[in-house]
């Protein structure tokens, strides 16, 4: 992860124009797995900007949470998680998100017929995984439709962490961020659909989703896990049901 004073320059790069999502191919139903349709999940992890493949800080959380309902599949997003070229590589997020959730509600049916998907997102990944649901409005982005009213049914719980376009004072907010974001949603009505099931943390001074300035804006940002990861376990094993056991495996 770069340091503030490394990405502020990029800034004014990180908004220009990218192409709309639209996801070509699903992946083929032979190379997925689908969970039981009780007590667990598909748990898509999308990481943050420059974590390696795979589910970054996210990951004790995801085993966690598979750990408490056996059969669970944990998936990570396998974008680029890029900070420059930012939208190019958000845009990339959103797609192979997209393929990821319409391929599994194609190969494993969702809903009764499978075990109901989990999102969890950080930094980058959370913007991702909210403009997925909600549809992007932030400046600079090209605007997109949500998909929340079309896989409300199919979706477990939602967990955004540090998310970039954050927006304080909403049902779903977690934390105790007071300020901006980098690039706070301007609608957040098609976020609407799955706001039972959807959690967003943000705290104050974190760099990316309260504009925070202070020295330790980035650690703040990297450390939800430890903050919060009982917290989040439980509230998704509890969003999932019928789990072998509570949560308490953090």
């Amino acid at each position: 992860m770069k340091s503030p004073t490394a990405i502020l320059p990029l800034l004014p790069l990180l908004t220009q124009a990218s192409t709309s999502h639209h996801p070509n191919n699903c992946p083929p139903c032979a190379d997925m797995t689908c969970p039981p349709p009780a007590g667990a999940a598909q748990i898509i992890v999308t990481r943050g900007s420059t974590e390696m493949p795979g589910t970054g800080l996210l990951d004790p959380i995801a085993s966690a949470i598979a750990a408490a309902c056996p059969g669970s599949v944990v998936a990570a997003n396998p974008y680029p998680a890029l900070l420059d070229p930012y939208v190019a590589s958000e845009t990339a997020g959103l797609d192979d998100l997209a393929r990821m959730v319409l391929g599994y509600k194609r190969c494993c049916g969702g809903g009764a017929s499978s075990g109901r998907v989990v999102f969890l997102g950080y930094s980058q990944g959370a913007q991702v995984t909210a403009d997925f649901l909600c549809g992007r409005s932030e400046a600079g982005f090209g605007a997109t439709d949500g998909y929340a009213a079309d896989v409300a049914d199919d979706v477990a719980a939602i967990v955004l962490v540090g998310d970039p376009s954050f927006v304080k004072g909403l049902p779903w907010d977690r934390g105790n961020a007071s300020n901006g974001s980098f690039f706070p949603r301007l609608d957040t009505t098609s976020c609407l659909p799955v706001a039972d099931k959807m959690i967003s943390y943000c705290d104050a001074g974190d760099f990316f989703c309260d504009n925070g300035t202070s020295t330790d804006a980035l650690l703040i940002h990297e450390s939800y896990a430890l903050r919060y990861g009982a917290q989040i376990v439980e509230y998704v094993v509890d969003k999932i049901g019928g789990c072998d056991a509570d949560g308490d495996q953090w």
